[in-house]
């Protein structure tokens, strides 16, 4: 899994890339979910290039949107890739979490610093 992370003054903008599963649930929590707070209390989540999600993963997210909620913020999927969407609509987690398209012309939902993990 790859992320691509940018704090900015209230948000955090986060892209997902790869296999979202259990082996990179840890680095999300510290990478994302941990930089949630009182000056930063939004987070959107770009997965439109998610090629698999697994239980964690969907843990991890419903911990992120907790966070989102106890500093009074809004967690938002800004694309959804199509493996992502089945296992989001299976579990009916699309109906918890909004999902905003990424605009027309633009092939990703942000461009921010890359931080690998293999």
């Amino acid at each position: 899994m790859d992320l691509q992370v940018f704090v900015g003054t209230t948000d955090v903008l986060a892209a997902v890339v790869g296999r979202f599963d259990a082996h990179g649930v840890a680095h999300f929590t510290e990478q994302v979910t941990d930089r949630i707070g009182p000056e930063t209390p939004n987070l959107s989540l770009d997965l439109s290039e998610v090629e698999f999600m697994d239980s964690s993963a969907l843990a991890a997210l419903v911990r992120a949107l907790q966070r989102t909620m106890r500093h009074d913020g809004v967690l938002a999927l800004m694309a959804v890739s199509p493996a992502a969407k089945v296992i989001l609509e299976l579990t009916r987690l699309d109906q918890i979490f909004p999902v905003t398209p990424v605009p027309a012309g633009t092939s990703r939902a942000f461009v921010p610093t890359r931080v690998s993990f293999a």
